[in-house]
């Protein structure tokens, strides 16, 4: 009998999938040189168009770079004979990570906090839409919370939840929301880096997992216009020497709590674009179901864009609800951690709850402007790497005002077609 080979899925943070990737022979992604990939990976659409980047365009071929696997992220997939998995980023000639990277940026961001002295530890939590065949909502009814659902999607959140703690993910909860095939997970806390490793393989891996079953998982922002959003909420807090500094013991917030807030706040509308980076995530925002359209916060208020949790001093956090389900865990991460950094840096000093800040873009070619103009968020996150991202928001903009243009939509044909 042959004897099986060994197989590893590379996987490689994007802006758009979370991870893309592709099968290569185990003793392959050991040897540093063997494996590459085409830079166009950053600029690719979630549908596969194209953007030229600076990074990466026609000008110069769309060369490859070669993948450099981080060893740590290593895992063996136990539900696939003979496959494990490995994250990876595309290095330049000088072996380290390109800039463009969002899980790079991400770990430039935590070297930044490690020179305070802290470290952020991260807490997802996705919605997101099951479908059956032809797209039809999984699931009879619609109820939040119901057990008849959760007796529904019972096979399917056991194997879910099992697989991802034979991987070292901890799957906290599994329960139905209010909405067609509408379902929450939450992943436990982790420092900043595993976790969002830890939250775009669960995504991925819930997704395949329902391709076996002959189901679709969808983390789409908004399919339903009458129906709730699918939210990516993420929760955060600092931590100092194995302790949690968010709080001041008291049930109120640290000096660093108050900053690292007051930093997400005034930060949030230049990184809207991280946080809700499609066209339809902004028709997820409505203040009258749980999605703030400004910058505020309060004390567990989740009408609030940041909801401060301080039940006790261990799990002192703050929720920020800004988040879609669509948006690659890594760009919430750059996001939210630049922007509270920007807050811990600067020391800005903290409005009072409920308070608005700032109005948040409502479309994603404000929200790119927006991001583009930061100077603050440029310096944080690196020249490359925004201008990169920003290249493929413009680009996802553009494509949807082109379609606009080129299409009659059914509220043009109802309101003109009959009555002129």
């Amino acid at each position: 009998m042959t004897e099986r080979v060994a197989m590893t899925q590379v996987e490689v943070p994007d802006y758009d999938l979370g991870i893309r990737g592709k099968l290569v022979r185990t003793n392959k992604t050991r040897d540093t040189v063997s494996v590459a990939m085409c830079t166009i990976l950053y600029g690719l659409s979630v549908a596969d168009e194209v953007a030229d980047t600076p990074f990466s365009n026609a000008a110069n071929g769309y060369p490859d770079a070669r993948l450099v696997p981080d060893e740590s992220t290593r895992i063996d997939l136990s539900w696939r004979d003979g496959v494990d998995a490995v994250i990876a980023d595309l290095a330049g000639a000088d072996g380290h990570p390109v800039e463009m990277s969002p899980r790079n940026v991400l770990q430039s961001l935590l070297r930044r906090y490690a020179e305070l002295d802290l470290q952020p530890v991260l807490g997802f939590e996705y919605e997101l839409w099951l479908f059956s065949g032809e797209r039809r909502p999984f699931g009879a009814t619609e109820n939040a919370y119901s057990l008849t659902r959760s007796a529904e999607t019972s096979s399917l959140a056991t194997e879910f939840i099992n697989r991802m703690e034979s991987v070292g993910i901890t799957v906290e909860m599994f329960h139905s929301e209010l909405g067609p095939g509408f379902f929450e997970f939450t992943l436990a806390p982790a420092p900043a880096l595993e976790a969002a490793d830890s939250a775009v393989r669960a995504r991925q891996y819930l997704r395949d997992l329902c391709a076996e079953r002959g189901l679709h998982a969808s983390f789409m922002a908004k399919p339903f216009a009458d129906k709730s959003g699918a939210g990516g909420h993420v929760h955060s807090s600092l931590m100092r020497d194995g302790a949690n500094v968010f709080s001041d013991g008291a049930r109120g917030l640290s000096r660093e709590g108050k900053s690292y807030l007051a930093g997400l706040l005034t930060g949030m509308s230049d990184t809207t674009a991280l946080l809700n980076p499609y066209v339809n995530s902004y028709k997820r925002i409505d203040p009258e179901m749980f999605t703030p359209a400004v910058a505020a916060w309060g004390h567990d208020d989740r009408g609030q864009a940041c909801r401060v949790i301080l039940n006790d001093t261990a799990s002192a956090r703050v929720e920020h609800r800004r988040p879609g389900a669509d948006a690659s865990p890594y760009l919430v991460a750059d996001a939210v951690l630049a922007a509270g950094l920007h807050g811990l840096t600067d020391r800005l000093a903290l409005p009072a709850a409920g308070e608005q800040v700032a109005a948040l873009p409502a479309d994603l070619r404000s929200a790119a402007a927006l991001f583009e103009d930061s100077a603050w968020l440029v310096e944080l996150l690196g020249k490359p790497f925004c201008g990169s991202f920003a290249a493929t928001r413009r680009a996802e903009a553009d494509r949807y005002e082109q379609w606009l243009r080129q299409n009659i939509t059914t509220w043009e044909l109802t309101r003109h077609l009959e009555h002129q």
